[in-house]
């Protein structure tokens, strides 16, 4: 019986011990070397207090004293970036044509419909993808209306990334293979009434932005439409992008005070007038240079030229999707891969071929002419996997001559720049959020070292 007491005894003074220990009241990043984001120099063997989700000091071990009730994660010979910010996102594709029919019609297979609920109803495998990959924000720049819903949910989730999105899309197309009777993507400009009404909508569901896709800058009438939704974004205090592939349609948007481009200009080099107007503007420039590749990527697997390679050592992709790239070969019969269009898949050639030679011209011309760039992958197109693409966005950039350290300013503060959300996180610095990344390489050396990713911060959790 005394031994029985005696355990109880014991029992009860360990559970007391338990109540009484306190947690850390702040977390503390010390020796990593920091870049913060804004393009100021690095700062070796650096100091990050995070109390919350919140930074309340950065900077060097002078300037930040460790407070009391600290937990101090040492990182000496590591390096701290900001979380990147993937500015050209879909949440409603999945990566491959079962989201994309308008490109290789399988909705036998993969009836359209269900495909886009379960994206719908699915989000968290994207959350994660991205987080896993370093991103902490996401910009969806066109979806259905449901997409706009993701920004409350992804804030409020603390394993997901900041979300901004924009909803459908204004265009001069006529329906899409890929709209549904009850939800679009794409909202045809038939009107000035169209896009005002449009306009109005979205802001008030909560868009961040309100896109046009393609716009027919020699048709004055369709002009008239977009001057009028223009206007009305600007009373709604919203911000227009516009997806405009050449040049004059470029600068048909910039005149009608676009402040996103998120394609390069691809049909010739851009001129002195575009590059006027987008300086005038404080136009953010997100060229996208690998998606219209990694189509032909994702083509070459469906027609059983070549296995889609996913290079992703960290497993940052969901099943489902490695699924369906694994399993494209299955649609080699389709009367799409026929005669010449066969040819032009199977010469193409991923190393070589990757990146438009005019969209590589016009990114250096914006770059030496100042406009701000932001990298987003356009992800959810085929060939352009959620997450892990960034990187050979990043790297392909690289390749076009942007400097690293350029690059990292362009992943990080100009994201959050096109996503409005610069007051929250895109740098690090006392106020923000305690969104970043730890690495194991020096991304100022080379931004593939941004691959090297160890530890990811999100809203002040450490994963």
């Amino acid at each position: 019986m005394k031994n029985v007491q005696f355990l109880i005894t014991l029992y009860a003074i360990a559970v007391m011990a338990a109540c009484t220990t306190t947690q850390p009241d702040y977390t503390v990043i010390k020796g990593a070397t920091l870049f913060d984001g804004s393009g100021s120099e690095p700062v070796s063997n650096s100091i990050l207090v995070i109390q919350g989700n919140r930074i309340i000091c950065t900077g060097s071990l002078e300037e930040c004293e460790i407070p009391e009730n600290s937990e101090v994660l040492d990182m000496a010979g590591k390096y701290v970036t900001p979380g990147l910010v993937d500015a050209h996102v879909h949440f409603f594709q999945t990566g491959f044509f079962d989201s994309r029919p308008d490109g290789l019609d399988i909705t036998e297979t993969y009836p359209f419909a269900e495909v886009v609920a379960y994206q719908q109803l699915n989000p968290q495998r994207y959350f994660d993808a991205y987080l896993c990959s370093g991103i902490t924000a996401v910009y969806d720049v066109g979806g259905m209306s449901w997409s706009v819903g993701l920004q409350e949910a992804a804030e409020l989730n603390p394993n997901a990334p900041h979300v901004a999105a924009s909803g459908p899309l204004l265009t001069p197309a006529q329906g899409a293979p890929f709209d549904l009777p009850s939800d679009k993507v794409l909202v045809p400009l038939n009107s000035k009434e169209d896009g005002i009404k449009t306009v109005q909508y979205l802001s008030a569901l909560g868009s961040t932005g309100i896109k046009f896709w393609q716009i027919r800058s020699g048709d004055e009438e369709y002009m008239s439409r977009v001057e009028a939704a223009a206007d009305e974004i600007r009373r709604q205090g919203n911000q227009m992008i516009v997806h405009a592939t050449q040049l004059e349609q470029a600068k048909a948007a910039l005149r009608n005070g676009t402040t996103l481009l998120v394609h390069s200009v691809s049909d010739q080099e851009v001129d002195d007038e575009f590059i006027q107007l987008a300086l005038e503007n404080g136009t953010i420039y997100n060229p996208t240079l690998i998606v219209s590749s990694g189509y032909m990527l994702a083509y070459r697997a469906a027609a059983d030229i070549e296995p889609f390679e996913i290079h992703d050592p960290n497993h940052c992709v969901d099943e489902k999707t490695r699924e369906l790239m694994e399993t494209a070969p299955q649609f080699r019969e389709h009367s799409l891969f026929s005669g010449s269009l066969v040819e032009r898949f199977q010469n193409f050639d991923p190393e070589t071929d990757r990146v438009n030679e005019t969209d590589v011209l016009n990114l250096l011309k914006v770059y030496e002419a100042g406009i701000p760039i932001a990298v987003g992958t356009d992800a959810g197109n085929p060939g352009t996997l959620h997450g892990i693409s960034i990187y050979d966005e990043l790297e392909a950039m690289q390749q076009a001559g942007i400097p690293a350290m350029d690059l990292i300013v362009m992943a990080t503060k100009n994201g959050a720049l096109a996503m409005q959300r610069f007051d929250d996180f895109g740098t690090l610095e006392a106020g923000k959020l305690a969104n970043l990344i730890i690495l194991e390489e020096d991304p100022s050396e080379d931004i593939a070292n941004m691959r090297s990713l160890l530890h990811v911060m999100i809203k002040g959790n450490l994963r």
